[in-house]
């Protein structure tokens, strides 16, 4: 029994590095190119839940608006704000409907608030977007014509956009988000699995959207949103070619969004692994590749376990000379290393210099208290994330 520990360990810290690699090396290659799309096309419209963001909502509106047509509408939700969001969306020629409900905030009360209005005239897809999120040209009717064609519901390709002065770490973090949104979303999809939500620039046919379970209190809506309804049977996409741009927080803001995002995250995989894994052992397979995805830590959790478990194989290998669960490790993560250093070389040089690698035994040591507060002080309830 005791011979079997090391193995256990080293199958259970190289099991998630393999899974990662795998779906980098799937999602390697980019997606085809933006088709163009019909001008009959149904009507679709745009929902965007907004809390105190009047000083960015403004050029948000105007990208959306720029996209519509005569039977395209956007409405902005303003939800329990104290600033003047309501006043600047109305002005950029949104549809607004206002919202205050101290007991029950965070995005998924705002947007079944904004449903019920919808519901008087419901259009034919529904797309939602945070009230930062610019979408790039044909982004909008890409996605709308993407999620009616498949009747599912659809994920483009978020992504965050560092300033140009931003710090290595807030760098770091931002090549983190796009292995995460963007590589492995196509190869999770290419691997047979569905897509994950993100919680902006993702589109709904109505009828989906009008039965969903929005109101939440979750940390992280989107992500539980997106499972409940693979594990229903849901369709759900990814559209690469759909692309949707955030600016990267600042570096102390980019503590709470991660520390919200990981710690949601990390205790939605204890909640949906298991009925993954049994919808999936029943004759659903993509199930069992959206578990083995969610199976995955943080990128520097990862890394951080993969190096306690070498820590601990290492003395074993070396007093028994047992090598093997050592050598199983370390293959796992020369695998992972070489699959990351192409995602760099293919998509991540302009965005993360070479120098700023540097910084990730730094990165690790900043991101150590967000995990240690999963165990000590877990966050619970949802908090605005400051805007760079």
């Amino acid at each position: 029994m005791i011979a079997a520990l090391p193995w256990l360990l080293s199958i259970g810290a190289s099991f998630p590095m393999l899974v990662l690699a795998a779906e980098c090396l799937a999602g390697l290659r980019a997606g085809k190119s933006l088709v163009e799309v019909s001008p009959e096309a149904s009507p679709y419209a745009v929902l965007i839940p907004a809390h105190d963001e009047a000083p960015g909502i403004t050029p948000v509106i105007a990208a959306v608006r720029a996209q519509l047509r005569p039977c395209d509408r956007v409405l902005v939700v303003a939800d329990n704000c104290a600033d003047a969001t309501a006043a600047v969306a109305r002005g950029a020629g949104a549809e607004l409907i206002e919202r205050f409900d101290a007991g029950r905030r965070g995005k998924a009360y705002a947007l079944a608030c904004g449903r019920e209005l919808l519901r008087l005239s419901p259009p034919t897809t529904i797309i939602v977007l945070d009230a930062d999120c610019v979408p790039e040209p044909g982004a909008l009717p890409a996605l709308a014509s993407s999620a009616e064609r498949r009747a599912a519901a659809v994920q483009g390709r978020y992504l965050l956009r560092a300033a140009r002065d931003a710090t290595p770490l807030v760098r770091i973090s931002t090549f983190a988000f796009l292995i995460k949104n963007s590589v492995r979303q196509r190869g999770l999809e290419r691997l047979g699995g569905p897509a994950l939500l993100q919680g902006t620039g993702m589109a709904f046919p109505w009828a989906m959207f009008d039965a969903a379970p929005l109101e939440t209190a979750s940390l992280v809506e989107d992500l539980k949103l997106g499972l409940d309804l693979a594990i229903a049977g849901q369709p759900v996409g990814f559209e690469d070619r759909a692309v949707f741009l955030s600016p990267a927080s600042t570096q102390a803001a980019t503590r709470g969004q991660r520390t919200r995002w990981e710690h949601g995250a990390l205790a939605t995989f204890g909640r949906y692994a298991p009925r993954l894994i049994a919808r999936g052992l029943s004759g659903r397979p993509g199930l069992l590749a959206l578990a083995a995805d969610i199976a995955v830590p943080p990128l520097m959790l990862l890394l951080a376990g993969s190096g306690i478990a070498g820590g601990l194989l290492l003395p074993w290998a070396m007093l028994t000379g047992a090598a093997g669960p050592l050598a199983l490790l370390g293959s796992a993560g020369l695998v992972l290393a070489v699959t990351l250093f192409a995602v760099w070389r293919a998509w991540g040089r302009a965005l993360l210099p070479a120098a700023s690698l540097l910084h990730l035994p730094r990165y690790l040591l900043w991101k150590l208290p967000i995990y240690a507060r999963f165990v000590t002080h877990r966050q619970r309830d949802w908090v605005r994330t400051g805007r760079a």
